[in-house]
Parts: C-alpha cells; structure tokens; sequence
C-alpha cells in the first residue's frame, strides 16, 4: 500500500489470479465515492502480481510506479497516472454476435467497439469477458482492441439455453475503466443432417441396400448411435425395419428384403440428444421381379 505525497490517492497492491485486480488506485477520503482504477496484471507483458513493497508515488502524486513479477523471476515496471490525470473509455454502438444464430460447441464471436478519450494507448488495450449460465460464471479469454476501437471477444458456449456475457474494461494506465456492457445469447443445438444414396430400383429376390452418413456440427456425436427405419410400401402400408448402427465416422448401411413391387420409400431418422437436433432423410426405390 502506499499513499500519494499530497494524500489524494491510496494505492493498494495484491497478487489475485485472472481478471481480478492485483492494483487498485482509490481517493484516500472514504467520502470521496469516485469508482477505483482497477489493473489486472497477467501475460507475458504484465507480470501477474504486484511485487511487496513495489509501490511508489512521486512528491507531487502526478504518477504511480508499480512492480509487478511473475513465477520465472521476470520484472516491469508500470507507471500510471491516477483518475485525474486520467481520460475516460466507453463502449458505443452495442454488441452484436457472430454467427447471428449461436449453436453449441460452435465458436462465437462477441463484436464491440471501445472509444477512448486522450492520446491513443502505446500497446493494445483488452477487453475482458465473463459468460454466465446455468452451470454458473467462467472468465473467457482477452481480447486486444484494434487500432479503430474494434474488438472480438471469442467464446465456445458448452451448453444450451440463455447465456450472458458481461465485457468489461479496466482501465490502462491514461484511461479510466468503462462502465460495463452486456450482451445475452440464446444458444441452440447443433444441428445434424442425413445424406443416403439409394438405388433407383432393385428387385425383391436382390433385395435393397441403402447407404449412408449422419453428420452434425458442435462436439462430437456420441458413439453407438441407432437410427430408426421405416419402409412404405405403394399402398401405404408403412413398417418399421431393423435400426441402423452409425459407425465411428457416421457412416451406416441398411439392408431390405421388401415383398411387394412398385414404389417404396424408405425414411431414416436421428432422434437427436441433449447437444444436437434430430434430422432425417427419405430415398425412394422402385422395387421390380
């Protein structure tokens, strides 16, 4: 800890892991209510914590010198100016996602911009983020901002339903933080899909084959997969065949002995499961002999 020579400032130290801040610059009057200068020092250009007695002010409280190390033995030095030396940041414009629709297991991007007041920052600024749904909280990784203010904050979203991400930025050594924005996703299943290949015609005594894939986006389908199969015949008479096994690479094959001529439809479908949405497909053959 240490206080500025005038006694404006306190600034406080610490060693806390991710997002939460390891350097906190607040007014040493517990009336004065102005929001504290929060530094989050990780990566290879921060360090990771502030260093004991690794805070010092200048006489006239125009700057603040900070020492931050890492595990390996590494040291920097930061020098920052406190809120009123400080210019502001804002987020402007709103967020937007892409891909429009979210889909688990898809990557997604958080798009924003960032405006900053001043002269322009000599390094990259970050935007942090925080994902909230129904399994609870989880920081995802930084993202740098663009010379033009522009920032994508990338996530994989591992579950369905409503999730909130929460970008924050803290502040840089000219700039005071901005106030915090919000954007809330709704994320689907994965879709699936079937492709079958067919002949146009077979015979009874040869009977049908029918081949085919099951794909879909997201995580991996699970293994032992068992598709359902139906056959209608040309009056309508519709029955259920033998399920259809997926292989590992979402392959599958369907052999027939029909009884009757004439047209005969086959349809194949996939259920889906907690990550993906059902599919199905249809193939027509014309049964002769």
């Amino acid at each position: 800890m240490a206080f500025s020579g005038d006694g404006t400032y306190v600034a406080r130290g610490a060693a806390a892991a991710g997002s939460t801040p390891d350097l906190l610059i607040q007014p040493a009057d517990p009336a004065n209510g102005t929001t504290a200068m929060e530094f989050a020092f990780e990566g290879e250009l921060d360090g990771a914590r502030v260093v004991p007695q690794g805070l010092a002010w200048t006489k006239d409280g125009s700057r603040l010198f900070a020492v931050t190390a890492d595990s390996r033995g590494g040291h920097w030095l930061h020098v920052v100016q406190p809120p009123a030396k400080q210019y502001d940041s804002r987020f402007t414009g709103g967020l937007t996602t892409t891909p429009t629709k979210a889909v688990v297991g898809e990557p997604l991007g958080i798009r924003g911009r960032l405006e900053l007041d001043g002269p322009a920052p000599a390094e990259p600024v970050k935007v942090t983020a925080v994902r909230k749904d129904a399994d609870g909280t989880q920081e995802t990784a930084a993202a740098k901002v663009a010379a033009d203010g522009s920032f994508t904050v990338l996530d994989v979203p591992d579950r369905t339903g409503e999730v909130t991400y929460t970008l924050r930025f803290l502040g840089d050594v000219t700039h005071r933080p901005a106030e915090d924005v919000t954007a809330t996703v709704d994320v689907a299943k994965a879709p699936t899909s079937i492709a079958l290949t067919a002949p146009a015609e077979a015979t009874r005594a040869g009977g049908v084959e029918i081949t085919g894939k099951l794909t879909g986006q997201g995580r991996a389908l699970p293994s032992g997969i068992s598709l359902k199969v139906t056959r209608t015949d040309r009056f309508g008479t519709t029955g259920e065949l033998t399920s259809a096994t997926v292989a590992a690479d979402g392959t599958f094959r369907i052999k027939d002995l029909p009884s009757k001529r004439g047209r005969t439809l086959y349809a194949v479908s996939y259920e889906g499961d907690a990550l993906h949405e059902g599919s199905s497909a249809q193939a027509t053959v014309r049964i002769t002999g």
